[in-house]
């Protein structure tokens, strides 16, 4: 008759190592995710409002193209300035725009214009303008 490698008292040992290993393991597990201060399973709570979205300088200057545009109401704007070293960031959501706008004016003749406005982008990504100021 075949004898086991090993005692069957080494085998029950074993199996409550292993059975314990994982108990605690999954209580562990349990535990750490219902932690109140675990900021993983906080997607909708309302304690976290923090701004999941970061705006950048260029895109600043992008939503004062749209504002202009809708300022201006023209189809005779030629082109705008694309540099955005005159975007200054006040925070997270709220830039200072200083650019130019080239456009035709009723008689034809090529126009520059700088302009000035604060842009302000809202939770639900669209902007606002404030303080919109054609400088001559």
């Amino acid at each position: 008759m075949i004898k086991p490698n090993f005692r069957k008292r080494e085998l029950v040992t074993r199996f409550l190592v292993y059975f314990l290993t994982c108990i605690l393991i999954i209580s562990g597990t349990i535990l750490f995710s219902s932690h109140p201060d675990n900021k993983n399973r906080s997607f909708n709570s309302s304690i976290n409002k923090e701004n999941i979205f970061h705006f950048t300088k260029s895109e600043a200057l992008i939503a004062s193209h749209s504002i202009i545009n809708k300022r201006l109401r023209s189809s005779t704007i030629k082109l705008f300035g694309n540099n955005d070293e005159n975007v200054r960031v006040i925070n997270d959501t709220t830039f200072t725009v200083v650019n130019y706008v080239e456009w035709i004016d009723i008689e034809g003749k090529n126009k520059r214009n700088y302009y000035s406005c604060t842009v302000t982008f809202n939770e639900d990504c669209t902007t606002n303008a404030k303080n919109l100021v054609f400088l001559e």
